[in-house]
């Protein structure tokens, strides 16, 4: 946890927190998908929450919104930005602090794609336990198609896995780990999109699943 909490706190908000750079964040992509979220009411859990701008949308559109992230340094500025908004700092590579069947909606915005395959198994199935029976998880990931932009600055770790130049990890997802990852769901929609983040041009998929009848 250690060197993820150092990386987010001491590299990444620090490069991004100037308030120029966070509303060049272009992310309404959700806004597509509004018409089944919000036929969800209720506990919203903001998986990976970073400075907050999904909390606030949410928060705004009547979710009761848990924030969670690694970083200090984050979740200080999303309670300074928006007050009201419970905040919770995590570990995503160990169990979520948060009773079973707790939310209604998991959203997860480019926030679970940094972890080991076994890892990524463990969170996927922390967010069921901790989702209602009738619950949603939504979320974005980064595309294989963006090995690209990384091939010159990282090394493989295992299969879809790996480590960039200055430690920071990666999982790059094509549609067979979604398959893998998600076999005990129900797959709303699941669509490859390009995007821009922080003036950057990304690739990365866009998901909704439901808990699976009868799924472990």
């Amino acid at each position: 946890m250690e060197e993820s909490k150092r990386y987010w706190n001491e590299k990444y908000w620090v490069r991004h927190m100037r308030d120029d750079d966070l509303e060049n964040i272009e992310d309404s992509w959700i806004d597509k998908y509004s018409d089944i979220i919000f036929a969800y009411k209720g506990k919203l859990l903001d998986l990976g929450c970073g400075v907050g701008q999904y909390s606030k949308y949410f928060c705004d559109n009547g979710f009761d919104v848990t924030s969670a992230d690694i970083s200090e340094r984050a979740l200080e500025y999303l309670s300074e930005k928006h007050e009201g908004i419970e905040t919770v700092r995590i570990d995503m590579t160990e169990p979520l602090p948060f009773a079973d069947k707790s939310f209604d909606v998991v959203f997860a915005n480019l926030s679970i794609h940094f972890f080991s395959e076994k890892d990524t198994r463990s969170l996927v199935a922390e967010v069921k336990r901790i989702l209602k029976d009738d619950g949603i998880f939504v979320g974005s990931c980064n595309s294989s198609k963006a090995y690209k932009y990384i091939q010159d600055k990282s090394t493989v770790i295992e299969n879809g896995y790996y480590r960039e130049d200055g430690g920071r990890t990666v999982r790059l997802f094509d549609k067979e780990q979604f398959y893998t990852f998600f076999a005990d769901w129900n797959e709303v929609t699941l669509s490859e999109i390009e995007t821009v983040r922080f003036n950057k041009s990304k690739i990365m998929w866009e998901f909704i699943y439901t808990n699976k009848i009868g799924g472990s």
